[in-house]
């Protein structure tokens, strides 16, 4: 069987066609896939090459003819016949293409702002890589590790050919030069103790982590970073440090305590001074196991003599140890101990909670307060 890309699919209408298989066979025109339509149309397949000799069968005979579809060299021809123009056209726009893509007609570079772009095409130039000059195939990531290794201000780069362009994307290091000059090793340094909840580091090098707990004065990000080839480059510390602390407060509650009463009994005695001098008024013996003294100066009205009179009393007293009653001014206590921790909150801190703890020992209780706040280091 003849293959269907070497055939012409026609389409005969008259009268009489009962006479075409007749005037077919007379002319050797072998016939594929007939089908009869109608008493007045009939389809079938022809070789390519005898397409004439049915053209002039059609017309001897007054039959319509036409063509119902074109297989392979059929198709072809056509096209070249009636669309050669743009077949040139197609091959001479391929064939610039593949021309132009041999050479380089543009080099891009992106994502400069201190290092200069002659200096990278002078490494591009050095590599046979320059506009007009036809395009020698290398490795191109040997030329990205050139490049960053020649020029100390570039830490990535990426090289890519895209038809007839070079297209190289750069990024610079970070620009410490002029920061260096005025915040050499400047840190930031924790002012109180504290636990970090946030940290976002955008210049320097971080010395803690979220949830570490700090004592102040350490460093929380030091004011260096350290380039590709290890070396420290001082910086100014930037970033975003939000951290939380506690302040505290605490009052101790004895559950005994000594009270002293007084007897009655008591014992003055009264000294009068003049120009730091003093002289002995009155003085009473006293032979009490245990007192308590009190003192009291009295000035002296005189319009010439600046005397004072210092009266000193001891009273005596017993002593004995009471009981104190911790639940009765609990409180009491814990006002005051909130009161004290609350007085420590300084401005920019945000109180996030307060709870107290009261711990019981053997002659005593301790009441602590502590305020959570919560802040960010500026």
């Amino acid at each position: 069987m003849a293959s269907k890309f070497s055939k012409i699919f026609v389409k005969l209408s008259g009268v009489n066609l009962g006479r075409i298989y007749k005037c077919l066979n007379a002319q050797n025109v072998k016939v594929y896939d007939i089908n009869r339509l109608d008493y007045k149309n009939i389809e079938f397949k022809i070789d390519f090459k005898d397409k004439n000799k049915v053209l002039q069968i059609a017309k001897s005979q007054n039959y319509e003819y036409a063509e119902a579809q074109n297989f392979g060299h059929s198709k072809i021809s056509n096209f070249l016949k009636f669309r050669f123009g743009i077949l040139i056209g197609v091959l001479v726009f391929l064939a610039f293409n593949i021309f132009s893509s041999i050479f380089v007609w543009d080099i891009k570079i992106y994502g400069l702002d201190y290092v200069s772009k002659q200096r990278i095409l002078d490494i591009l130039s050095q590599n046979q890589i320059c506009v007009g000059k036809m395009y020698k195939k290398q490795n191109l990531n040997d030329l990205e590790t050139e490049i960053t290794n020649n020029i100390e201000d570039i830490s990535l780069c990426s090289i890519i050919k895209k038809g007839s362009c070079v297209i190289v994307n750069v990024k610079e290091r970070l620009k410490n030069q002029e920061m260096t000059n005025m915040y050499v090793g400047s840190d930031i340094v924790a002012p109180q103790n504290l636990t970090i909840t946030e940290l976002v580091v955008s210049n320097g090098t971080a010395k803690k982590r979220v949830g570490d707990s700090v004592k102040k004065g350490e460093v929380i990000v030091a004011g260096f970073v350290t380039n590709s080839a290890g070396k420290k480059i001082n910086c100014k510390a930037n970033a975003v440090v939000k951290a939380k602390t506690w302040h505290t407060a605490s009052v101790s509650f004895a559950k005994q305590k000594m009270v002293a009463t007084k007897t009655g009994r008591c014992a003055k005695t009264e000294i009068l001074t003049l120009f730091g001098m003093a002289f002995d008024v009155k003085n009473q013996s006293c032979d009490f196991a245990d007192f308590e003294e009190e003192t009291k100066e009295v000035t002296l009205l005189n319009n010439f003599l600046p005397f004072k009179m210092i009266v000193k009393t001891k009273f005596e007293v017993t002593r004995e140890m009471v009981a104190q009653n911790f639940e009765e001014q609990k409180e009491s206590i814990l006002s005051e101990c909130q009161k004290q921790a609350y007085k420590q909150v300084l401005d920019g801190e945000v109180v996030a909670k307060m709870f107290d703890t009261i711990t019981e020992e053997k002659d005593e209780y301790i009441v602590t307060s502590y305020v959570e706040v919560n802040f960010e280091l500026k």
